[in-house]
Parts: structure tokens; sequence; C-alpha cells
């Protein structure tokens, strides 16, 4: 591809007209860069080293650091570099060549969950670099990844995946086990809180559309939602004095849902808490319990009085310390 094009597509102007006109690779790895290669800068020292493996040209976004480049490499000045690198992404792999999916994160753990043969797609990380260079070598066609931001840059016209397979919640036996039906099969009392069935469902769809084989047998629960039965399983919908669990989640708008949920179940109202790090707001929640660290977790759930506790966290450590904790 020519420096002109490249300048056109990543919409920018030739900061150094250097000796090179064209380029065949890129990277943004400049450990990796073989001679001939572009790469994408973000330090000096990334900028000298990607000149000594031989990069001709160079495109950064920080004027700072390329002062110290030789006259003979052609630099490309972007406002943004993570945009300008997988612009370039989407002008090298055609809409022929490759199909791109946006999605939301718990939809991405659902996926992971449920397929079976992971052969003809690509999970996209979060690190962009590892993106970018994963997408440029892989033969694979179908990439799915939760950053807005750089799929839209390939494919400007990307929206969040929609399509939800036909299903509906047959029964929801608690709020911890459901029964759904998803096209014309029923799954009986599987782990999985009635609140995601919409989240499955969006997935299944996805892999109907791209004929995509996958499972839904065997239903775990994720960081997303995980209780922990601490009295034991609750086996109907009515809840029990007795019924203590502590629901783990890394989302608010899920543990609100879930309270509401468990709030209106049965002849009588559980009581239920929602404990959160420090300065965390809790919309409809006056008085959330505040935890500092894991340790004070574990104190504060031995002592407090409650039927669910929601927890709100990302940390999975706390999860085996409770486990750990009450032996269960």
């Amino acid at each position: 591809m020519t420096i002109e094009n490249i300048t056109h597509i990543l919409k920018s102007n030739l900061h150094q007209n250097g000796t090179c006109q064209e380029v065949f690779r890129a990277t943004v790895y400049a450990h990796l860069v073989e001679e001939g290669d572009l790469c994408f800068i973000q330090s000096e020292q990334e900028a000298i080293q990607a000149v000594k493996k031989g990069a001709s040209a160079l495109v950064f976004s920080d004027i700072d650091f390329i002062s110290k480049v030789p006259e003979s490499i052609t630099l490309i000045k972007v406002d943004d570099l993570k945009k300008a690198a997988f612009m370039l992404v989407g002008a090298v792999v055609g809409e022929e060549d490759a199909s791109f999916e946006l999605i939301k994160p718990k939809e991405m753990t659902f996926l992971r969950m449920i397929l079976q043969n992971k052969k003809n797609i690509h999970y996209l990380p979060n690190d962009w670099k590892k993106a970018f260079e994963i997408i440029l070598e892989s033969k694979k066609r179908l990439f799915v990844g939760c950053d807005e931001e750089m799929l839209k840059a390939i494919r400007p016209k990307l929206s969040y995946f929609k399509d939800k397979a036909p299903g509906q919640i047959v029964s929801a036996d608690s709020l911890f086990r459901t029964t759904f039906k998803i096209h014309k099969y029923i799954y009986q009392y599987q782990k999985i809180t009635p609140l995601h069935i919409d989240i499955l469902r969006l997935v299944v769809g996805l892999c109907d559309k791209y004929e995509l084989p996958y499972s839904l047998d065997k239903m775990q629960y994720t960081k997303h939602f995980y209780p922990i039965f601490i009295e034991g399983e609750p086996s109907v919908q009515e809840v029990m004095k007795n019924d203590k669990v502590i629901i783990l989640s890394d989302d608010l708008e899920d543990i609100l849902e879930a309270k509401e949920y468990a709030s209106g179940v049965g002849t009588w109202m559980a009581k239920t808490m929602i404990m959160v790090p420090p300065k965390t707001k809790v919309d409809g929640v006056k008085y959330p319990t505040y935890y500092r660290n894991d340790e004070e977790v574990l104190e504060l759930i031995n002592s407090l009085q409650y039927n669910y506790l929601f927890i709100f966290t990302d940390s999975e450590n706390i999860l085996y310390k409770i486990k750990e904790f009450f032996n269960c």
C-alpha cells in the first residue's frame, strides 16, 4: 500500500517525507518490525527500536519524541493512534475478507461458555495492540469483540449485535435456576438467573447467524452473577426464612434488578443487602454496606442478618475466600 493511500485512509498528513513510498506490512510492536515495515509508535524508545529494526515509516500522535528520527524515515502524524491503527485494519481487511461483531462483556462471557467449536472465530482482546496483530495475522473470517471504539474504527457503520434467537422463560424456578425455551428446545432447571435469558438469546442469535455450533445443556454461573449458598441451594421459588445466599456480581444494574426480584418473591419480604466498595453510588439504595477489602467482606458477611447479600466486585479471589470460609 502506498504512503499516499495510507495518509488518505488515516485522514492525516505527512510530517516527514522520507524515502519510503510504499509498505507491505504494518505492526504496532517495535520489537516485531521487519525491514521496510510501517510501525505505530507511542514513545521515543519505540521509535528508536523500530528504526533500528528496519522500519521505513512510522505513525505517531505525540510529536515530542520523533525529533531524533532520521530524515530517511517517513513520518505520519495522527490525532489518535489507536483509532488510526484500526482505520488501517479496516482498509486492509475488506468486507468480503472478514466479518466483525460488536457485543457487550456479559454476552462475550456467555458466547465463550456455549460455543463448541472455536476454529472459525476469534475473540478480540481489549488490549488493542494484541487485537491489531491478531486481525492482520489471522486467517479466520469472524472477529468478535467488546471494544466499541476499536471495532467502529474498522467498520464505521457497525452497531451492537441485537438479533435474539426466538425463546422465552418457561419457569423462573428461583433467582438462581431457570427453565427456558430457545428455538423449539426446552432446557430445564439450568444454572442461570432469569435476568440473563435475553442475553443468552442474543448470543444464540449470533451463533445462528454464522452457523456456529453451541450447547445450552450445561449452563454455569458466571462472574456477572455467582451465588454462594450458605444454607444449601433454595429448591423452590418461595423464599424461605432460613435461606442465606451471597451473590457476587460485577454489574450494579444486575444487582439492583435481582434485589427487586428477590424482594417480590414469596408471601413475605426477603431481607436483602448490598455491599459495595467505598464511594460507590447505588441508585435507589440510600445506605449500602461498604467494604474496603476482602477481609472486611468476610467479617461483614458473618455478622450481618440477610437472606440475599449482593456483593459488587470483579475480584475472583473473594469467591474462593468466601467458599473456604463457609466450607461450601
